[in-house]
């Protein structure tokens, strides 16, 4: 093969490489938006459709309860993304999403408001008031819910220092751990232990009398009965 010959060779290689590396990124782009957290990615650059906190959250004596927020995507569907908060102790309890249509959306709040008061609330009142529940949850080494992470695009161009409101955790600055209906009394147990370690005895409480007020929230299932769509989540989705 002569050295003309060799170069062409190359070049064409070396394009072949290109373009096949471009299809590649379409498909891993296409891939992408297909799943759950690809959709609430595509959606961060869209307009905030509606955001709630439930009133519970803001009493001393609960501190638990659902951080709502939603944004219209391009083709009109809402992607929508719940947050079971204990901001006595453990942060973000749960996280889940959605993308669906607003009658859809409708319904899913009107499921919320059946066992909880919900108040509008401001975006960044939202994400300051849920950083703050894990902020306070990491002193004792517990971190928010896994998805928690690939949901934070939601949060896109939100500012949480906008709001002034100072939002308080725990009764007393102490956490209490209320036992809900899927605790186990092993996971109670290691909860108690983990208190005592990072709390120290004394610095902490166990409140089992509250558990049954939590029934309702932790018992409503997912929103996505469909596995495809509530646990094909990117790993290489970036936070906001």
């Amino acid at each position: 093969m002569s050295a003309n010959e060799q170069k062409r060779q190359k070049k064409l290689a070396k394009k072949r490489s290109k373009e096949l590396a471009r299809k590649k990124e379409v498909a891993r782009q296409k891939n992408s938006l297909q799943s759950l957290a690809g959709k609430i990615k595509a959606a961060a650059e869209q307009p905030i459709d509606r955001c709630f906190a439930s009133e519970n959250l803001f009493n001393e004596q609960d501190r638990f309860g659902t951080v709502f927020i939603s944004r219209r995507m391009a083709d009109g569907q809402l992607a929508c993304v719940r947050l079971l908060i204990d901001g006595l102790c453990l942060g973000v309890k749960h996280a889940d999403a959605i993308v669906c249509f607003p009658t859809e959306a409708n319904e899913l709040i009107d499921r919320i408001k059946r066992t909880e008061d919900m108040r509008v609330t401001s975006p960044p009142a939202a994400r300051k008031l849920v950083e703050g529940a894990i902020e306070f949850a990491q002193q004792f080494g517990f971190e928010p819910h896994p998805q928690y992470a690939k949901f934070l695009p939601i949060w896109n161009g939100v500012d949480a220092s906008e709001c002034m409101t100072e939002f308080e955790f725990g009764r007393d600055g102490k956490p209490v751990y209320i036992s809900g209906p899927d605790d186990t009394p092993e996971s109670a147990s290691r909860i108690a232990m983990q208190l005592a370690e990072r709390a120290g005895e004394g610095n902490f409480e166990m409140d089992y009398d509250a558990a049954y007020r939590l029934g309702d929230l932790e018992s409503d299932s997912d929103w996505v009965d469909d596995p495809e769509l509530d646990v094909d989540i990117d790993e290489d989705v970036p936070t906001a």
